[in-house]
This record gives C-alpha cells, structure tokens and sequence, in this order.
C-alpha cells in the first residue's frame, strides 16, 4: 500500500467507493468523476503503478475481474457496448499512478465520442516500426 495514493486508501477502507465487485486481489468500483452511467475502474488491491509494473499474474486477475464486470454489465444492463482502456503514464494522462482499467458504456447519444485521432501517413513507417522491435 502507497500511502497517498488515493486507490489504495479505498483498498484500505479508508476513503469510501462504490464497489460493484471485489475479490481476494481486485476490486471494481465506480469512477468518483463518470463520464457516463456505470463508469467502472478495475484495479488491483496490491499498488503497482502502471502496467508496465504489474506482474503477469496480477495483470490476470485484474484482467479476469475487468471481464466478470462487463458481463455483469450486459447480463444485468443489457450494456453491449463499451470502451475498455488503461492509462500509463503522464502523457497518456494518467492521473492516479495505481494501475487502473477503465470500462467505459456507450450509449445512444451520449455524447462522449472516443478520442480517435487517425494519423493515415505513419502507416507508410510500419516496416520501420516492425524492425525497432527486433
């Protein structure tokens, strides 16, 4: 547990959430600033702060506990549209360093397009792209 983190202090029992469901290793609870009805974060109770930090295992169940609440969502919800993503990193406007996904409802005019900013031309650098991973 990291003292001033703010996902830690709910792991903790110490700041109230709204949790939806939780296990030996993770919890789900709403966002305190939705962006839509049902605005879910999924962490682990343990403190790792980004993905690039988690170990496999606890990727998994935290990966596990993020399908059991979608499922929740549309056996419950009839929710059968969603955005599943994860911040890593100030540039990626993370803003809580407690790894944490996101599920994220759609809804019919709700307003809240998903940032997609195509950018047609990198796909001319693909090769290059490939060959930096080898």
């Amino acid at each position: 547990m990291e003292e001033n983190c703010a996902f830690c202090s709910i792991v903790a029992g110490k700041t109230h959430a709204w949790k939806v469901l939780e296990t030996d290793t993770t919890l789900a609870f709403l966002d305190t600033y939705p962006v839509v009805h049902y605005h879910t974060l999924i962490i682990p109770k343990a403190h790792y702060n980004s993905v690039f930090t988690v170990p496999a295992d606890v990727l998994a169940d935290t990966m596990e506990t993020l399908r059991q609440v979608c499922l929740l969502y549309k056996e419950k919800l009839g929710i059968k549209n969603l955005h599943v993503f994860n911040n890593s990193g100030l540039l990626a406007q993370q803003t809580v360093f407690h790894l944490h996904f996101h599920i994220l409802p759609r809804y019919p005019g709700d307003g809240n397009d998903f940032p997609r900013m195509k950018r047609l031309a990198l796909a001319d650098q693909f090769d290059e792209m490939i060959k930096a991973l080898q």
